[in-house]
């Protein structure tokens, strides 16, 4: 069965990138947790320039998308840690395709550095920012980081709750917090415009295996497509640079 699976998407990748042939275009819609904007934008725009298909994309915390592939009945393909995907109300999925493993950081803010995620605890750390502790996959790793690091009763008090991974990133460039939980994707994306990131222990926290799941009854040639696209390395090229 494995052996099968793998020949079929072999085959795919083949038949639409393949320069002998042409297909008609299609398009499917992707929905992802926020903070893995960047990379799956990316992504998608090689996979529309190779195949000549349209990925619509929709990102929010993990709690709103799962609710629009469940409600809205147009979402093919979401995106984000495989645990909460399997574990989705009303929502079934076919297969997942594996991006790759998310990693938590404490990114900080120009003017000050932090030698490791354990120093949010020192004086200079005033507010730090976090997504969503109930929903957002990185919101639930900071939390599980600070029960494990006996660092909860400091930082509680400075905690500022957000619902997104970017939207720590902007409180980050923009000074509102001096440090904030996000994933490394994130960091590495805003690059430049913060004072740097520490990657917290992975033992310190759940591991987060990032996927995308294809929705049961989806199916269309744009969605399986970008599917096996994701094994091809034009995208593990892409989700590798991107800390995946």
């Amino acid at each position: 069965m494995r052996t099968a699976s793998f020949l079929y998407g072999v085959t795919l990748v083949a038949a639409l990138f393949g320069p002998a042939t042409m297909v008609s275009a299609d398009e499917a819609t992707l929905a992802a947790g926020a903070g893995f904007r960047r990379p799956l934008a990316e992504v998608a725009t090689a996979y529309e320039k190779a195949s000549g298909d349209k990925i619509l994309q929709i990102y929010g915390h993990m709690g709103q998308v799962i609710a629009q592939a469940r409600e809205s009945g147009q979402i093919a393909l979401v995106c984000g840690d495989q645990s909460v995907l399997k574990d989705a109300k009303g929502v079934t999925f076919e297969r997942f395709a594996r991006l790759g493993q998310g990693k938590l950081v404490v990114a900080y803010r120009k003017g000050i550095t932090l030698a490791k995620a354990e120093d949010i605890a020192g004086e200079m750390i005033k507010r730090v920012g976090t997504p969503d502790q109930a929903n957002a996959i990185y919101g639930k790793a900071g939390q599980q980081f600070l029960e494990r690091a006996k660092l909860m009763d400091k930082i509680a008090p400075k905690l500022v709750k957000v619902s997104t991974v970017p939207q720590v990133t902007s409180y980050i460039i923009s000074g509102e917090v001096d440090a904030g939980f996000i994933n490394a994707t994130d960091a590495i994306g805003a690059d430049a415009n913060i004072g740097g990131f520490v990657e917290v222990g992975p033992d310190l926290y759940d591991p987060v295996d990032v996927s995308c799941g294809a929705v049961a009854g989806k199916p269309s040639k744009a969605a399986e497509g970008f599917v096996a696209f994701l094994t091809t390395p034009a995208a593990r090229n892409i989700l590798v640079r991107y800390g995946l």
